[in-house]
């Protein structure tokens, strides 16, 4: 095994084991959800699997969807340990699917992008039977997985990329996000590396091949376009509600993105987590505090950005 496959190795290792907790820190018993675990979306990959979770008694009208992709620095990450933070969007009427897809050592950039979107596929495929409105989309997720969901909505709004990452999805000329929520996230891997974020020069050596000095460098430089979806932030790029959290060292990648999009007119929102929720991430545990407070203003964000949706469908 090459040097650089055994530190992406000891990492997904190391950081996967500190997730347990999060099956404790986020569960909640939500009453009257179906929840269906563990659905294969696509043959081709590990981890290429998606959870489903929508009201039982949602009636016949349609809803509007709601995506989330975990994070874990590329390389890790527990994706039944998120479906407790759909659950909260579920009770507010949406049908969230929990998308899973390849650690960094067994995809490389923009696979991950690939398997998600076929992933959207699946569900969008299955619209008529989750009864969800396909024209109001969130998409969410915290750390490397906002990097995803960032990207998601750049990739949504400039549709060149599509041929750009070579990704085959059949829905690309009418798919549109809404609103992005993202978390903590990562929005220039080599920006990231100024943040001294802990194993940073793994992580993003991990997803993007190239080692923190080659990142930063002329070669990295000149890959902005293929490896940051900040390089995106323009006008075209979707309404985003954008959570960071005061003792996280990767909070300058959320500020960062704020005042890209403020700059370019996009509708978007800052939110500051504090307390329990001030550690990277700390928003996941939206039950308590500013986490809490910040989940309420990320669902009132979006319902605004799906009605501004509806009404250019008139």
């Amino acid at each position: 095994m090459q040097t650089r496959e055994k530190k992406i190795d000891a990492l997904r290792r190391k950081y996967n084991f500190s997730e347990l907790g999060l099956y404790f820190a986020l569960y909640k018993r939500y009453t009257g959800l179906e929840i269906e675990k563990n659905i294969r979306y696509a043959t081709d990959g590990k981890r290429t699997y998606l959870d489903i979770v929508y009201e039982k008694n949602g009636g016949n009208e349609k809803h509007p969807l709601f995506i989330y992709l975990h994070g874990g620095g590329w390389v890790s990450g527990r994706r039944t340990a998120r479906i407790y933070y759909c659950d909260s969007w579920a009770k507010q009427g949406y049908v969230c699917a929990n998308i899973g897809y390849d650690y960094a050592n067994d995809a490389k950039h923009p696979e991950h992008l690939r398997e998600i979107f076929k992933g959207i596929e699946y569900v969008l495929d299955r619209a008529e039977h989750y009864n969800i409105d396909s024209t109001k989309v969130v998409i969410a997720g915290e750390s490397a997985g906002a990097y995803f969901a960032a990207f998601i909505g750049a990739i949504a709004t400039h549709r060149e990329l599509y041929q750009r990452f070579a990704i085959p999805f059949k829905y690309q000329e009418s798919f549109n996000v809404s609103a992005c929520v993202l978390m903590s996230g990562i929005y220039d891997p080599a920006r990231s590396l100024d943040t001294k974020f802990k194993d940073m020069d793994g992580f993003s050596e991990a997803l993007c091949g190239l080692t923190a000095e080659e990142l930063q460098g002329e070669d990295g430089r000149s890959k902005r376009d293929f490896l940051a979806p900040s390089f995106y932030a323009d006008a075209k790029f979707p309404p985003s509600f954008i959570i960071g959290s005061k003792q996280d060292l990767l909070l300058p990648e959320s500020v960062a993105l704020h005042n890209e999009l403020t700059a370019a007119g996009v509708m978007n929102q800052y939110a500051l987590c504090g307390g329990l929720n001030g550690v990277h991430a700390g928003a996941l545990l939206c039950q308590v505090g500013d986490g809490k407070k910040a989940l309420q203003k990320a669902q009132a964000f979006a319902l605004e950005a799906c009605a501004d949706r509806e009404k250019e469908k008139i």
